[in-house]
């Protein structure tokens, strides 16, 4: 009961001659007034202390105010303790008005990110952070130090160093690349780089959007769209624009982090055409709820011939600064000896003015950008860098096709496929080259080491993708539908990346049927069946992804007119994602065998197959809550399926699934034209970037559904 209506109780109580205080033992007297029965009887004389008569005694107590006297102490005593509870819980209250406290403590969720909280305030009274005050205080010096070097800096010769540095980050943490220059300059252990992380990603949670996000997901969200490209209305680029026919942009990429420095959650995306491309960025703060008002804007574009700017009408004017203006650029012809790389300058700058963009990758660091002529490039995209923002600094070249690209989220590592044909026998031979990007402590590329990968099979390379701490790599081939884990490193800690071994692959569906012939007993044969689908509408695996830490998962999407919906496979054996724990034998040296053992997978098991989304999924998002994953279907339709288990040890089928229709975007014939998708770093929002240059946003922690207008219920598909 509200303190106001308590106090209206209260004044009945309150008796004239009783300086303003609340009765308990309420009684009549004899000339009819109302007094106290405790202090009357102290009283010496029996006059009563209202209307004066001398000559007055108690004529009998008033039960029903004695009991209103008992009501009102139980309610002032129930309203402190409530009050006392709010005011221990947190500074910010979960409602700001008229949530009871039921549906408060109802609330598990919320529950669990407040005591979260109040665990994280407790344990930063006791023993303070000594490490983040340092942190705070070094990125004046750091840029100082930058602007220092920029006019004595010697560029380096465009020839390649194989000698390998010591000094490479661990892109295991998606942070901002200013703390990454502080992390680096403290030399601190990834251990304590990690503990940080968690420790930071805990501050930045938001009690009411965690209370809007239980109370939404997953049925309703607010959808919010932004358009990158102006509208123009004239007649002639409208009929140009109808006889083409053809999409506005090619390819995308969405990337997504949050910068603790800042305080602040930075997505940025790019768009690519087969001549130019264009970077998007977009910075919401951490404790915004309503993050509506907070359009993409652009922040670099540039061309394939290397010029780069703010937009492209001053793309000549910021060219030419007084910043590096190099870039490293590497040829491998696969048939020539190193003092052969170099030797035909004019047939590189003439592939760099003559080649298309086909694919893009964003990292927090560089653009990654592959094309025709065996062309791939690297822009720099990080502020803090010495480089201009959108410069190339690296350019390899080759005479065979580059079929996708991949990198870490720090862009330490750069994987792409290539597939050559062999002299003798003319078969087709892919590969998989490594680049490692060798950094100083001044955040200058000083060098890039390729490491070529040979794959055991004939089938071209199509889909390649890193693990989160970059020590495995997954990657399918075109016509057979295989995927293929290939180990990197033996462990985090470790930068020997020349020894890599394949630990698994198998063919995720065979183009075989086995039946029982007739006229046999228990005989089976083999038949080939015919393959009579058009490529257009088979176009085999089109998205795969690791999933989450320790739990050995693999999630794999195609596009097929089969029956092929997207599964779960979880692999048995070693660990992806641990160290192996070294002991006094061992730590030392680790034979082959122990190595063999330590890093080989015993089977796989497809645990989940997600058939209520259909066989047509161009592209596929996990959630960072592990709550639930996004599908793009070759529609244009963004599909949200939820379930308890994608992100368990011992993921288990499970015949219960949400599934809902949260939008539609642009449609794509083929999957290198699908749209962009991914979850927000705090998992309650989902990024959706088209080929028309739409920006999507499905926001689950906006508001409560019947309070707020602009949360929408979404449409259901399975439940």
């Amino acid at each position: 009961m509200e303190k106001m209506r308590i106090s209206n109780l209260e004044g009945l109580l309150k008796f004239p001659g009783s300086l303003n205080q609340t009765i308990p033992d309420a009684s009549v007297l004899t000339c009819g007034c109302l007094v106290s029965e405790a202090t009357f009887i102290n009283e010496s004389s029996p006059k009563c202390p209202t209307c004066g008569n001398p000559q007055v005694t108690i004529l009998s107590e008033i039960k029903p105010l004695r009991e209103l006297y008992k009501i009102v102490q139980q309610l002032n005593l129930q309203l402190n303790s409530t009050q006392t509870r709010r005011r221990s819980s947190s500074k910010k209250s979960i409602r700001l008005g008229s949530m009871d406290e039921g549906a408060k403590s109802m609330d598990l969720l919320s529950l669990f990110y407040k005591f979260a909280k109040e665990e994280e305030y407790s344990e930063k009274d006791v023993k303070p952070d000594t490490e983040s005050d340092h942190a705070v205080a070094l990125p004046i010096e750091i840029n100082s130090k930058h602007e220092a070097r920029f006019g004595s800096y010697q560029r380096p010769s465009n020839t390649l160093s194989l000698l390998p540095t010591s000094n490479i980050h661990n892109p295991s943490v998606s942070v901002s690349p200013l703390q990454f220059s502080v992390e680096k300059s403290l030399n601190t252990p990834p251990a304590l780089r990690e503990l940080n992380y968690e420790q930071n990603l805990l501050k930045s949670l938001n009690e009411l959007k965690e209370y809007n996000f239980s109370k939404c997901f997953p049925f309703h969200r607010k959808m919010t769209t932004y358009s990158t490209q102006q509208s123009k209305f004239n007649i002639a680029s409208m009929t140009l624009s109808m006889l083409k026919k053809t999409s506005r942009f090619t390819g995308s990429s969405i990337k997504t982090y949050l910068d603790f420095n800042l305080g602040a959650e930075i997505t940025r995306f790019v768009l690519i055409t087969e001549k130019r491309w264009e970077l998007y960025e977009c910075i919401v703060p951490t404790n915004e709820v309503d993050a509506s008002n907070m359009k993409p804007q652009l922040v670099c574009c540039g061309k394939l011939t290397g010029e780069y700017g703010e937009n492209m009408n001053s793309l000549n004017a910021t060219q030419n600064t007084d910043l590096v203006t190099g870039e490293i650029i590497v040829r491998n012809n696969f048939n020539l000896n190193s003092s052969e790389v170099y030797s035909n300058d004019g047939d590189i700058k003439k592939r760099l003015k003559l080649w298309d963009f086909l694919d893009c990758q964003l990292s927090n660091n560089y653009l990654i950008i592959s094309g025709t002529k065996g062309v791939m490039r690297a822009f720099n995209v990080n502020r803090m860098s010495p480089y201009g923002f959108g410069q190339p600094v690296y350019t390899y070249i080759t005479n065979f096709p580059i079929r996708c690209i991949a990198t870490t989220p720090k862009a330490s590592l750069i994987a792409c496929g290539i597939t050559a044909r062999e002299k003798t026998s003319g078969k087709e031979q892919p590969f998989i080259i490594l680049h490692k990007m060798n950094m100083s402590e001044d955040n200058y590329l000083q060098s890039v080491e390729p490491i070529t990968i040979t794959s055991p099979y004939n089938d071209p390379i199509k889909i390649i993708t890193f693990n989160a701490e970059a020590t495995h790599l997954l990657c399918c081939t075109v016509w057979e539908s295989r995927y293929l884990v290939i180990k990197l490193r033996s462990n985090k800690s470790s930068d020997n990346y020349k020894r890599p071994r394949l630990i698994w692959s198998d063919v995720v569906a065979n183009a075989t049927r086995r039946f029982r012939a007739k006229g046999e007993n228990d005989t089976f044969v083999e038949s080939v069946e015919a393959d009579n689908e058009l490529m257009m509408n088979d176009e085999g695996i089109t998205d795969l992804q690791f999933g989450a830490k320790f739990s050995n998962t693999i999630f794999l999407s195609s596009c097929s007119l089969r029956s092929r919906p997207p599964a779960v496979i979880r692999l048995d054996g070693a660990s992806l994602d641990a160290n192996k724990q070294s002991t006094v034998s061992d730590s030392y040296s680790m034979s082959s065998i122990e190595e063999e053992e330590y890093s080989s997978i015993i089977s796989s098991e497809v645990v989940m197959k997600v058939s209520e989304v259909g066989s047509q999924i161009h592209r596929c998002a996990l959630s960072r809550r592990g709550d639930g994953i996004v599908f793009i279907n070759k529609d244009g339709q963004v599909l949200l399926v939820t379930t308890s288990n994608f992100y368990t040890s011992n993921p288990t089928p499970m015949t219960r699934k949400v599934t809902v229709l949260l939008g539609e975007v642009a449609n794509a014939e083929r999957f290198p034209e699908a749209a962009s998708v991914i979850f927000s770093s705090d998992g309650g929002k989902v990024f959706v970037v088209d080929r028309k240059g739409i920006f999507t946003v499905f926001d689950f922690t906006k508001g409560i559904p019947g309070e707020d207008v602009d949360v929408v219920k979404c449409k259901i598909i399975n439940i």
